[in-house]
């Protein structure tokens, strides 16, 4: 086995820190362009070595091991922002590149990229991308798989493959890119992303109000929010507040309301929220807000045991029926979108996981809970069409992630 897989040896990393459920792969590589990914790739389908694409490492060192997991192919090298076009609202960059880069580029121009990946300082565009990743505002903004307009993306083989385009006119044709959001790397490598974007809100704000189940419980307390459309509402248990900045002090839940709009419109917002439910018992505005809506979806990514649940329901009260069971230590609802994430004790998260799915609530996810028979288990028609995908993107099986993907693994 070469020592680099055809690269210089300065491309060669530490292979402990890319463990995979405890164990370390046999080599880790940084290549810093989209040839020496490809380059690494061929190298490691010639040997019959495992590959697996690394961005921050920000999910994936929860993973559980994988069969085979030869090669970390670490992208944080690709950084840089190919292309930007503020007046169509559009950008294409390498899939290293972190969204708190990204994010610092855009607010000068007032505009920013929507994607709502935990720790965002070391979170990469193409980890969000790969896992489709989505937090509190996904309902407004929707997921990396609405946003993405074409990609460039390496296959097994070490092929460099492009499809769709930089700007929304000139996307056609079958969205292979989009196919890729939520791949987990199980596809292929993702090398470069153009994305839409979207204007920065004039102004933000969020409502902190502190709750009780009685109020939980009360549907018609919370009829109003899907007619009010706010960027996000979410629900938090006391003990997924711990460390926060903000905690819950009173009743035994916290609702989050965030406010994205113009200075008017804002006004007009918080307005409406105040009728119904009263002056919040704390407020964050600009900077505070949005650094509160990052720790949101920091809060996705907690050590520990987690579920993540989806479900048609779309206020407070839907979780109602959940907040008593013992098997839930922390959790995050974020209303309007249908997502539920619940921090539980690996031993007892399939009774977690059985109860939520007697409330509606449908298991899309589990990390560090072992194997979790969902309730709905995948069609085989679905089961038949992952399996064709991958023959046709990776007939080789060289990403130690594809066989998860194509049994919708959770």
């Amino acid at each position: 086995m070469s020592a680099t897989l055809g690269l210089d040896a300065a491309r060669a990393c530490d292979p402990a820190r890319y463990a995979l459920g405890g164990i370390a792969p046999r080599q880790a590589v940084r290549p810093t362009s989209r040839e020496e990914v490809a380059e690494v790739l061929r190298a490691a389908a010639a040997e019959r070595l495992t590959v697996l694409p690394w961005g921050g490492g920000v999910a994936l060192t929860r993973e559980r091991a994988a069969p085979a997991h030869d090669v970390a192919l670490d992208l944080s090298g690709l950084d840089r922002v190919i292309e930007y076009d503020p007046a169509d609202f559009t950008f294409t960059a390498e899939c290293g590149v972190t969204l708190a880069t990204l994010r610092a580029q855009l607010a000068a121009r007032s505009q920013e990229l929507p994607l709502e990946g935990a720790h965002a300082a070391r979170a990469t565009l193409g980890g969000v991308l790969a896992a489709n990743a989505s937090g509190p505002r996904r309902l407004r903004f929707g997921s990396p798989r609405d946003r993405i307009l074409g990609a460039r993306f390496a296959l097994g083989d070490g092929s460099l493959v492009r499809t769709g385009g930089k700007v929304v006119k000139n996307v056609a044709g079958f969205g292979i890119h989009r196919m890729l959001c939520g791949s987990r790397g199980g596809l292929a490598v993702l090398i470069e992303a153009s994305l839409k974007l979207a204007p920065a809100p004039e102004r933000r704000a969020v409502l902190l109000y502190d709750t009780t189940p009685a109020a939980l419980a009360e549907a018609t307390r919370w009829a109003f929010l899907p007619r009010l459309e706010p960027a996000l509402v979410t629900v938090l248990g006391a003990a997924a507040t711990r460390g926060l900045p903000v905690t819950a002090t009173g009743g035994a839940f916290m609702i989050a309301i965030g406010l994205e709009e113009d200075a008017p419109g804002l006004v007009e917002q918080r307005a409406h929220v105040t009728a119904a439910l009263g002056e919040p018992t704390r407020s964050l505005e600009g900077d505070d807000a949005a650094a509160f809506v990052q720790t949101l979806a920091d809060l996705e990514e907690r050590d520990g045991a987690r579920l993540s649940f989806a479900t048609g329901a779309n206020t407070p009260a839907a979780l109602a029926p959940l907040i008593a069971h013992p098997e839930a230590r922390e959790f995050l609802f974020h209303a309007p979108a249908g997502r539920l994430h619940v921090t539980v004790s690996p031993e007892r998260a399939q009774a977690m996981a059985d109860a939520a799915a007697a409330h509606g609530f449908t298991l899309i996810a589990a990390r560090g809970a072992g194997e979790i028979a969902p309730a709905i288990s995948p069609q085989v028609a679905v089961l038949g069409l992952r399996a064709r995908i991958r023959e046709a993107l990776d007939p080789a099986h060289r990403f130690a992630l594809g066989e998860r993907w194509e049994r919708g693994a959770l």
